[in-house]
């Protein structure tokens, strides 16, 4: 029996305008497969979207959709749902909450992210930065040129990153570190950045997770389930949102689909189909034994990590 009945990938984008009518890359892809041998008229495969307003509004749409039909969906999402630990603590972030949830939390309160697209994540960065209050400019590096904020660097700052005495941030989370080509959370501006999705990324998975009509039945991995090879219930309706990287299956891509941003969310999903179908899926949920048990809870409570790593 498959783990899920329904799998999702999405390819996310920090772009700060909408992007064109026409289909394109670097910009918002969702790719949908159903598990193998089911059947529902209404999958459309892979869908580009405009602002992630529209391409948000379209996912709870399809999760209502299949919850109603009480399915099991896996959701996975192009950007880190985590950062390097002690950025919490760095932030001066208290509470009963996990460290992940406060940071979650706070990023919900301070991202502007209007329909146009249009967003505040430069200012947000720098205004984290302050919060450290480091001896330099730091964790968080990158942005456009010609943009002034004192307390964004373009260039990265030494890693790693110290805070205060007693208190240094890595420059790479410990599954960063495990799988070539992964970038650090820091970098918000750039060649294969990924720090500008995640700025803007996190707000939009709480909200999902805390939507009113979904927030019984999700989960965020490996947060709120541990490592598990049977993260899903026998039986849904429930909802998984995972952290995925698409570099993983580039051997998989489709030649034929020119646009690589659809390309990968089609082979993310597809992959994550058959591996359930052979009951393989199970074993991306639950860690290799090499991790200690400090960096396995450490993942856990703040940094996450990605699915199939």
């Amino acid at each position: 029996m498959p783990l899920f009945d329904v799998y999702f990938a999405v390819d996310w984008s920090a772009r700060g305008t909408a992007s064109p009518k026409t289909p394109t890359y670097d910009a918002l892809w969702v790719g949908e497969r159903l598990a193998c041998g089911a059947e529902d008229d209404s999958i459309a495969g892979e869908t580009y979207w405009r602002t992630r307003h529209e391409c948000v509004a379209y996912i709870r749409e399809r999760l209502l959709h299949h919850g109603a039909a009480a399915r099991r969906v896996l959701v996975g999402f192009d950007f880190g749902f985590g950062y390097p630990v002690g950025f919490a603590d760095a932030l001066g972030l208290v509470g009963d909450a996990p460290p992940w949830r406060r940071i979650w939390d706070m990023l919900a309160s301070m991202i502007v992210d209007k329909a146009d697209n249009t967003n505040n994540r430069f200012a947000v960065a720098a205004e984290l930065n302050a919060r450290c209050g480091g001896a330099v400019p730091g964790p968080l590096w990158g942005c456009p040129v010609g943009m002034t904020l004192p307390l964004l660097l373009p260039t990265s700052p030494v890693y790693p990153y110290i805070v205060r005495p007693g208190l240094a941030l890595q420059r790479l989370r410990a599954m960063d570190r495990r799988e070539r080509g992964l970038q650090p959370a820091w970098k918000l501006y750039g060649t294969a950045s990924v720090g500008g999705q995640i700025l803007v990324g996190i707000p939009y998975v709480r909200q999902l997770r805390g939507d009113p009509a979904l927030a019984a039945i999700s989960r965020v991995w490996p947060f709120e389930t541990g490592f598990s090879s049977a993260p899903a219930p026998e039986r849904g309706p429930f909802i998984l949102f995972v952290e995925i990287w698409p570099g993983i299956v580039a051997h998989l891509l489709d030649p034929t689909v020119t646009i690589r941003d659809q390309a990968q969310v089609r082979a993310v999903a597809q992959w994550f189909a058959d591996l359930d179908a052979a009951g393989r899926f199970g074993a991306l949920f639950a860690l290799a034994g090499d991790l200690s048990p400090e960096v396995v809870e450490m993942c856990v409570l703040e940094e996450g990590w990605v699915l199939g790593g």
